[in-house]
């Protein structure tokens, strides 16, 4: 029997994909170790490459794909659809992939799209943007676009500015008359949320105050619920919360404990997810402009495919706050 590809990636011990890769020219985005060991498959069982599969690739796809960490997030929910809408206009199709916050997972992902021919890239890493995955993406010659997760590159990207709104949501509440704000932000993987946090603390030296922060979010309401808990404990008037999903477990901690938002607490949130609005009381938060962020990073990534993979500089789009009822002014 004709040996087939799924045989070679089985004796290589590599996926589908790293063989499909290798056989139909990217070598270079793998190490010497692993080629040598599907080369060694391949004479092995004396694997012959199908030439009409092999030549599809060659057909252009009209398809470009998104990653993202979490699609039931209602920010990158939103985003998709932001993108998907955009790409539309432009004439392409979406593939959407979710990593769900699995690097694995978001590697095989960037391998599958490598090997299917996909005309370009749409990346929000799980966690910080690596070096590795960046030359892999650029070896590739894929045009792609990072988005979310700022890496230290300077080209490439649309972002939003994070510190500023970090800045921004904490004047904020100073200006209301607080000064026991807290803050919950996440781990340092989380570049982005990070840096929201790093704009509080810089905020809360700047004024002379007493930073109380914890970095133990992991961005969803759970953690939100848990990480409230513990801050409520503290002698604090305000919490600003790096991101909504969160803040909607810090409004549940706050209920359970038989406090009111904002009489004893204050809470500010961070992307302006479409929940925001319909809380009780109706959350002040941080607004991520999102549907210039899709269509931005379909922009550029149409500009990059149509002039043959040059880099654009990074898009960094303003943040703005929302006013609702969920902060109230501090007697003085």
């Amino acid at each position: 029997m004709k040996a087939t590809i799924k045989d070679i990636a089985k004796e290589a011990g590599v996926s589908i994909a790293t063989i499909s890769l290798i056989i139909n020219g990217k070598a270079e985005l793998f190490s010497p170790k692993t080629v040598k060991k599907v080369n060694e498959a391949i004479a092995k069982l004396n694997y012959q490459p199908n030439y009409f599969a092999k030549n599809l690739n060659s057909v252009k796809s009209n398809t470009i794909g998104l990653i993202v960490p979490d699609v039931s997030n209602p920010f990158f929910s939103k985003l998709a659809n932001s993108i998907e809408n955009a790409l539309n206009e432009a004439g392409y199709l979406l593939f959407l992939c979710n990593s769900a916050y699995d690097l694995e997972r978001e590697q095989k992902y960037i391998n599958e799209m490598l090997y299917r021919s996909i005309e370009g890239i749409i990346f929000a890493s799980a966690e910080n943007l690596n070096e590795t995955t960046i030359q892999q993406l650029g070896k590739s010659n894929v045009p792609y676009i990072l988005m979310d997760r700022p890496s230290r590159v300077v080209s490439n990207g649309v972002f939003v500015d994070d510190y500023m709104g970090g800045v921004i949501a904490t004047e904020h509440l100073i200006s209301k008359g607080h000064t026991k704000i807290a803050c919950l932000s996440g781990a340092e993987k989380f570049v982005n949320i990070s840096e929201r946090g790093r704009g509080y603390l810089d905020t809360m030296k700047k004024n002379q105050l007493t930073p109380i922060y914890s970095e133990n979010g992991t961005l969803t309401v759970e953690s939100g619920y848990e990480e409230g808990l513990k801050l409520c404990e503290k002698d604090i008037s305000a919490i600003f919360v790096c991101n909504d999903l969160m803040a909607i477990g810090v409004y549940e901690a706050i209920n359970e404990l038989g406090k009111v938002i904002p009489t004893d607490i204050s809470v500010l949130g961070f992307d302006d997810i479409a929940t925001a609005q319909y809380l009780t009381p109706k959350l002040t938060t941080i607004h991520q402009p999102i549907e210039e962020i899709g269509r931005v990073a379909v922009e550029n990534l149409v500009w990059r495919i149509q002039n043959k993979n040059e880099a654009v500089k990074n898009h960094v789009a303003p943040v703005t706050l929302v006013e609702r009822a969920s902060v109230r002014a501090e007697k003085y």
